[in-house]
C-alpha cells in the first residue's frame, strides 16, 4: 500500500477580520497577500455579514491557501479575532486589515527577523500611511526594542495590530483578545505583563489607510475611553510625569467638541512623510517617536 501523507501545518496563518469590504480596497489588501515572496501561508477571511459580499469579490480568485469564515449573526472585532486565532493552523499568526496593503516581502522580512531573534513573541513593523487613493501620506513610526516598546505602553500603543506577527501559542496562553474597544493595546499591555518578548522591525512593511470620512468621531471617543481605563487597569504604577500629563490631555479631549476631537486624533496619527525621528538610529528610537494613541486595529 502507498504510504498516507499527511499534510503539514503552513507557515503563517493570516487573520483578517471583514465588515462590508470596499470593492477595490478589500481586493488590494487580498492581493498584497498573493503576491507575498513566501508561499507557505494560509490566509483566514473571517467575514460578520453584510450587505457586501467579501466571497462575491473573491468569485475570481481560486486559491486554495484562502479559507472563508462566514459568521451568522453580527459581532464584534474582538469574537472574530478570537474565531481566526482559533481556526487557524500555523504556529505563527500575522494580522492583516481588509483595506491596507502589505508590501511583498512582509512575511519574509518577518520570518526572518524572527528567526534572528527567538526571543521574540510579537513582532510589528513601521507603517506608511497611504490615503482613499492609495497615495503616500505619512509614515507613523515605532520603537524597534522590546525596553523602549515597554516604557512607551505607558504613553502610547507601541506596536501597530495590523502589522504584527505573533506566536500563536503566547497568544492563547495569555487568554487571547479580550472584549476592550482597543483590544490590541489591552492584549500587548496583558502580554507584557506576562514577559512576552517584544519587537518591531525597522522597515515600514504595511501600507496602512487612513480615510478621514471613515473614521467616526464616536468611535475615536471610545478608543480614548478604551485606552484611559487599559492604562489606568496596567500602566498607573509606572507612570512617569510625563504619562500623567498625556492622560490629562486625553481626558480634556474626552470634552472637547466632536468634530475637533476627529481633527484632532487625525492630526496625531500620522506625520508626512518620512521624519527625522524615523531616520535615527536605532538605539534613539525610544517612547518619543510616535504621537498614536492606539487606534490602528
Amino acid at each position: 500500500m502507498p504510504a498516507s501523507t499527511v499534510s503539514q501545518p503552513p507557515l503563517v496563518s493570516i487573520v483578517m477580520p471583514v465588515y462590508d469590504p470596499h470593492p477595490v480596497h478589500f481586493r488590494e489588501a487580498v492581493d498584497s497577500i498573493l503576491r507575498q515572496t513566501i508561499p507557505d501561508w494560509e490566509l483566514l477571511i473571517v467575514e460578520d455579514p453584510s450587505p457586501r459580499s467579501a466571497a462575491g469579490l473573491l468569485a475570481d480568485v481560486h486559491d486554495p491557501r484562502i479559507r472563508h469564515l462566514q459568521r451568522r449573526d453580527r459581532d464584534t472585532l474582538v469574537v472574530s479575532l478570537n474565531w481566526g486565532l482559533a481556526e487557524s493552523l500555523a504556529p505563527l499568526v500575522a494580522r492583516a486589515d481588509a483595506d491596507d496593503i502589505c508590501q511583498p516581502d512582509r512575511l519574509e522580512k518577518q520570518l526572518a527577523y524572527l528567526q534572528a531573534h527567538p526571543e521574540v513573541d510579537v513582532l510589528g513593523s513601521q507603517l506608511a500611511i497611504i490615503d482613499d487613493e492609495g497615495k503616500p501620506r505619512g509614515y507613523r513610526g515605532y520603537p524597534l526594542r522590546h525596553e523602549a516598546i515597554a516604557r512607551g505602553m505607558a504613553i502610547f500603543n507601541a506596536v501597530a495590530h495590523p502589522s504584527v506577527l505573533f506566536k500563536k501559542q503566547c497568544v492563547l496562553a495569555a487568554g487571547g483578545y479580550r472584549s476592550f474597544f482597543s483590544e490590541d493595546y489591552e492584549l500587548w499591555s496583558r502580554l507584557l505583563h506576562r514577559r512576552a518578548h517584544f519587537a518591531n522591525h525597522p522597515e515600514a512593511l504595511v501600507h496602512y489607510r487612513v480615510v478621514p470620512q471613515g473614521v467616526r468621531s464616536a468611535n475615536v471617543r471610545n478608543t480614548l475611553r478604551s485606552t484611559l481605563e487599559i492604562k489606568e487597569l496596567y500602566w498607573q504604577d509606572q507612570m512617569s510625569l510625563r504619562c500623567r500629563l498625556r492622560m490629562w490631555a486625553e481626558r480634556v479631549m474626552l470634552w472637547l467638541p466632536p468634530r475637533l476631537v476627529l481633527h484632532l486624533f487625525l492630526k496625531t496619527q500620522h506625520r508626512s512623510g518620512l521624519s527625522a525621528r524615523a531616520r535615527r538610529p536605532e538605539h534613539e528610537l525610544t517612547t518619543d517617536v510616535s504621537p498614536d494613541i492606539g487606534i490602528t486595529s
